[in-house]
């Protein structure tokens, strides 16, 4: 069986998706500091949809590892709030955000125990699905988070 190559051969063809892919990857219409300007707005935004006066200070890892270590892509404590950017789309970044701001929101009101942070249990429901509407919202003001 011949097999007929669109590109003229098979590795002038993974050529062209290397290629494809590459620059599906790279992140070319936001620079980094338009990306930063648009994550504190969006961190301004969940703070005044949420009611909350003071959250913790928002830390951005561009360390590829960090995830690995952290076996997630977000962590919260009483005073910081880190999230792993490196490699992420903007968008997936500001759900992140969301979703650990909302945990803020929810020890606040004391409802947080040791408990609280496990797959499946009523407070991470609420985070991802409370995370997944205020996406939404925001995306109909800035659209090109999604870019």
């Amino acid at each position: 069986m011949k097999i007929f190559y669109p590109y003229g051969s098979k590795e002038r063809l993974f050529e062209m998706l290397h290629k494809v892919n590459k620059s599906i990857l790279v992140e070319a219409v936001l620079n980094k500091e338009q990306r930063q300007e648009i994550i504190e707005e969006f961190v301004q935004f969940v703070q005044d949809k949420l009611n909350m006066g003071n959250i913790p200070e928002v830390e951005l890892s561009y360390d590829e590892k960090e995830a690995q270590e952290m076996k997630s892509f977000g962590l919260y404590t009483n005073d910081r709030l880190l999230v792993v950017a490196a490699n992420r789309n903007l968008a997936d970044i500001l759900r992140t955000i969301a979703h650990e701001l909302i945990h803020h929101k929810q020890r606040l009101e004391g409802r947080v125990d040791h408990e609280s942070g496990k797959t499946g249990s009523d407070i991470e429901n609420e985070a991802n699905a409370l995370a997944g509407v205020i996406m939404r919202e925001f995306a109909q003001i800035k659209p090109i988070i999604f870019e």
